[in-house]
């Protein structure tokens, strides 16, 4: 594996297994039991694609995933943020989704054929996650004034911070250039706004991509200012018993 996939997985991975950790924050607190079930299905499956890619890097899964210095992961800032207001949480978990069906059909025809067989179980399962928070979120914004407007607010902030996720992993070029992925950033990016747009306007709203809001530099090992509290939380258990094996 050249040093440009590696990176490629490496970010793909951390970001499926921060995401599968704050869907599973959500277990018992979701505002309905429609939620809660769905989020521990999400996450689950989150975290599933997350060991998977793992293991394409090195038989030591757990070391990748939770006994690296945190300047190691390769995390975006919209997967490390927070998100203790629902309405925030879900227009995470519905820009990050979207991103996800772009990010796995790019992967799809991938030359690599390890990474192509992960890309097909993954579209499948990551097209119910896309279906079922597409639904919430118009199911809201067709809600009542007060689900409108807080859902729209969430998706303005957060729009520009979860285009972090298309932050080109160095020598992304090759691996577009080699057949491993079938776009690259610019192109996935691209493809995912017109699908973020088209689900919106099918309920009536917009959101500005490029509004104020910062989209770090994960792939570049820049942490967010939230990344430490949530790698305390991810690693309590490593904490209690170093000999723990996920």
């Amino acid at each position: 594996m050249s040093d440009a996939l590696r990176e490629y997985v490496l970010a793909f991975a951390d970001d499926e297994l921060v995401m599968g950790h704050r869907h599973s924050e959500w277990l018992g607190i979701a505002p309905f039991l429609e939620e809660d079930l769905a989020y521990a299905s999400i996450a689950q499956d989150e975290l599933g694609h997350a060991r998977a890619l793992y293991g394409l890097l090195g038989d030591e899964v757990d070391v990748l995933a939770f006994r690296r210095p945190p300047g190691e992961y390769r995390s975006c800032r919209l997967v490390e943020l927070p998100c203790v207001e629902w309405e925030s949480s879900l227009a995470r978990h519905f820009l990050y989704d979207l991103a996800e069906r772009v990010r796995w059909e790019s992967l799809a025809t991938s030359s690599h054929p390890a990474l192509a067989g992960i890309a097909a179980k993954a579209a499948r399962e990551e097209e119910y996650h896309a279906r079922h928070v597409t639904a919430m979120v118009r199911r809201m914004l067709t809600g009542t004034d007060e689900s409108r407007r807080r859902v729209l607010a969430a998706l303005e902030e957060l729009a520009p911070v979860a285009r972090g996720l298309f932050e080109p992993a160095p020598g992304a070029g090759s691996l577009v250039a080699d057949g491993v992925v079938g776009r690259g950033p610019a192109e996935e990016e691209s493809a995912w706004r017109l699908g973020v747009s088209g689900e919106l306007a099918a309920a009536g709203a917009a959101v500005d991509f490029e509004g104020p809001g910062d989209p770090g530099a994960g792939r570049r090992g820049v942490r967010s200012e939230h990344f430490a509290d949530l790698f305390a939380t991810m690693t309590s258990v490593l904490a209690l018993d170093p000999e723990a094996a996920w």
